[in-house]
């Protein structure tokens, strides 16, 4: 992969994480009685860890819950890798001073971008369509 497709699918896979946070904050509004301006401006600053945590909370109090554990556990994963696509990934190989090992190096995270930035579509797509359907079901 080349520096400028590995940008690309790198901007690609945040635009995705950032639709996935942004999703859970208006499930949660959507989902939490009384006014849905009132319950997103509760969220709106919230990180992905705690609105995640308070979508599962919120989300299982009727014992009924739409998401599963798995969806749960999918959203925390997506946000430790989050952590590493904005944090580090490309710390790991910039600083490389030999062009071989960097070069290598660069390939080895540009392999692991394009799994990642695959699995987060399939939960960004799930998502986006629950919301819209909580949206609807709640008449919001």
């Amino acid at each position: 992969m080349d520096r400028d497709t590995f940008k690309m699918i790198h901007s690609e896979l945040i635009q995705q994480v950032q639709g996935i946070e942004y999703d859970l904050k208006l499930i949660y509004a959507a989902m939490k009685s009384g006014d849905f301006d009132e319950n997103y401006e509760e969220v709106k600053e919230m990180s992905l860890g705690t609105i995640t945590k308070e979508l599962k909370r919120l989300d299982n109090s009727d014992n009924m819950p739409d998401l599963s554990n798995k969806d749960y556990e999918t959203i925390d994963r997506i946000r430790h890798m989050r952590n590493y696509w904005c944090h580090q990934c490309y710390v790991d190989f910039m600083y490389i001073q030999d062009d071989n090992i960097r070069e290598n190096k660069f390939q080895e995270i540009a392999r692991k971008l394009s799994y990642d930035e695959n699995n987060t579509w399939d939960l960004f797509q799930k998502l986006e369509s629950f919301r819209i359907k909580e949206m609807k079901r709640y008449n919001r």
